[in-house]
């Protein structure tokens, strides 16, 4: 964040006076002078006996705020007890903004942890970005590659997320005498029968401070993802494949057969102004909704309800297919380093470890790419089972927003709002995001 600029005194009075880079100001008279003139001497002296090492301090600027920023400092408390390096983190929702902000004015922190791997390529080509050698996690190779940008390692994975999952209320469900969807057919069937027996289908919350709207684009990539495969999503993620078309276009309808006013909690205007965050009420017994469709990094929000060892009156399920089987989408903190020292080296080793994310898993805020975490550090069924499905998946795929480059990225948040506001408007929408696509690239 850029600090206010103070107004520096010019002469007389309050003029500093400059000893080696040190900038003192002299005021209130000759006595105030000679007094401030003494101080400048005891400073000056030399201090005899001064062994201690200054603190070693690395800075952490990343989007973790409240339970997250608190799951946080309980990973690296073991690593500042026996290294003795503090760290300290800001934490922002606005992440890119700051570092963006940061970087231009020369003060990048440390470490910068982005939640979209897409903004790794604009300071790659600036060349802010130091490589990342000798640090090597146990992931596997779907996990290097959102951190590696022109053949170089610039980043990597520390949090991991689950998404492709839909969470749903067991009762409510079984009210309706439906088993868990497997096919999205069967999931359409599923919400017209809630909705007629009077209950609401479908949580959504779209708002998200100055990233509004990211919530949809997960539908999109899970409906693109599971109507046409692994091969068009890459090439739609490379911008490679025009929005306008097809397949794509079919992802952006299907989803909309579940935005009618009494299929969504509220209606339009309601998905449009609820956080993300404040949409999760699958486990409201007198209200709330059957079904939400959001990442692993919920499981906090919905676990906080109950007790530790009580049943839960919750599950997940994988988002359905259309007859195939479908590859899982998922997403995770990338941490880039902007300013190289050995003690952020230290500390990225440190993260990237086994022991640090058993411990990053066991405050149910994340799931880990480290195939080597034992399932027991997860702390709850819910999570082990995402955990597993986590690790055990065939095949995967990253969030295809946090891949794009930051202007295609915003404008597709931007375009889920609009469609959600006007679904009628849908073509106009597409070509402009073809229109963002032609300059993003």
């Amino acid at each position: 964040m850029r600090g206010r600029a103070r107004a520096r005194p010019r002469g007389g009075a309050g003029a500093p006076i400059r000893i080696r880079g040190a900038s003192v100001i002299i005021g209130g008279g000759p006595r105030a002078a000679l007094g401030a003139l003494l101080l400048i001497g005891a400073a000056l002296t030399p201090v005899a006996c001064t062994t201690a090492s200054p603190t070693r301090v690395v800075n952490v600027l990343g989007t973790w705020e409240e339970a997250e920023k608190e799951a946080f400092y309980k990973v690296v408390a073991p690593f500042e007890r026996e290294t003795g390096i503090d760290v300290r983190l800001e934490g922002t929702r606005d992440v890119a903004a700051v570092v963006a902000g940061r970087v231009e004015e020369g003060d990048p922190p440390e470490i910068a942890v982005l939640s979209s791997p897409g903004d790794l390529l604009h300071y790659d080509k600036m060349n802010k970005l130091a490589p990342l050698d000798g640090i090597h996690p146990d992931y596997a190779p779907e996990w290097l590659a959102p951190g590696r940008v022109n053949g170089r390692q610039v980043a990597v994975v520390i949090k991991a997320a689950l998404k492709s999952t839909i969470w749903y209320n067991r009762a409510k469900l079984d009210a309706v005498h439906e088993p868990v969807p497997t096919t999205w057919a069967q999931l359409r069937a599923t919400t017209a029968k809630l909705r007629a027996a009077g209950t609401t289908p479908w949580c959504m919350g779209l708002a998200s401070s100055t990233t509004s709207g990211w919530p949809g684009t997960d539908w999109i990539e899970d409906l693109v993802l599971a109507r046409s495969g692994p091969d068009l999503y890459d090439a739609w993620v490379r911008g490679k494949l025009p929005w306008k078309g097809p397949e794509v276009k079919a992802a952006w309808q299907s989803w909309g057969e579940l935005l009618n006013p009494d299929t969504v909690q509220g209606g339009a205007i309601n998905v449009l102004l609820t956080g993300f965050d404040k949409s999760a009420q699958v486990v409201d017994a007198r209200g709330g909704c059957a079904f939400d469709h959001q990442g692993s990094f919920v499981a906090g929000t919905y676990a906080s309800h109950f007790p530790p060892g009580a049943t839960p009156d919750y599950a997940t399920f994988p988002f359905p297919g259309f007859d195939t089987p479908v590859p899982r989408v998922v997403a995770g903190d990338v941490a880039a380093m902007f300013h190289a020292t050995p003690a952020a080296r230290d500390l990225l080793n440190y993260l990237t470890s086994t022991r640090a994310q058993a411990l990053w898993v066991a405050t149910s805020t994340a799931l880990s790419p480290d195939r080597n975490v034992p399932s027991d550090a997860y702390r709850d069924e819910v999570t082990k089972r995402l955990g597993a499905e986590l690790s055990g998946a065939r095949s995967i795929r990253f969030d295809a927003s946090d891949l794009m480059p930051t202007t295609m990225r915003s404008a597709f948040q931007r375009a889920v709002s609009a469609y959600v506001s006007d679904p009628s408007a849908l073509d106009r929408i597409l070509d402009d995001l073809d229109r963002v696509r032609d300059t993003a690239y």
